[in-house]
């Protein structure tokens, strides 16, 4: 009888524990195919069409754009900005997706970007943009690429530091 008294809370805290895993499970499913479809199908009309109508529809007015050459922009107008500066320095622009992964709120997607840059640079950089989604608008964005790479293409040279002298 003593056995069973241990035994019986043993068996509703290990209950409990698996409903709560199954809970945290279900709760990290996030987002569906279909609503990360809709998501890139609007995220290239932004950047390809420069739809300031799907930007207001798209992103979050607290918005973070993270990219490693032009820093942070932080906010749904500061982000505009740096569209309309894209639409008047580039030509044309396109992206290739090679695969894209959903996990809770976050879509991450590897793709080729390829772009005319109104000097005539012919530009073609792979990377990877992850995404968060809160309340069905993109909140944050970190792009990760070749930066290097993309200096190179505009024209600029890229000179290494000098190695101090061997004593």
């Amino acid at each position: 009888m003593k056995k069973l008294f241990l035994i019986i809370p043993l068996v509703l805290l290990l209950c409990f524990t698996f409903s709560c895993q199954q809970a945290e499970e279900v709760a990290e499913e996030g987002l569906t195919e279909e609503e990360v479809n809709a998501i890139m199908g609007d995220f290239e009309k932004v950047w390809f069409n420069f739809d300031m109508e799907v930007c207001d529809r798209l992103f979050s007015a607290d918005y973070v754009d993270r990219d490693p050459m032009r820093g942070d922009t932080i906010g749904l107008d500061a982000f505009k900005r740096v569209l309309t500066s894209y639409s008047e320095n580039y030509s044309s622009m396109d992206i290739i997706p090679h695969e894209t992964f959903i996990k809770g709120d976050k879509i991450a997607s590897l793709g080729t970007w390829k772009a005319t840059h109104i000097s005539g640079a012919e530009l073609e950089l792979t990377g990877v943009i992850i995404m968060r989604i809160e309340d069905g608008k993109i909140a944050e964005l970190t792009y990760f690429y070749d930066s290097a790479k993309e200096l190179k293409q505009m024209g600029f040279k890229i000179i290494p530091p000098e190695q101090p002298e061997k004593k």
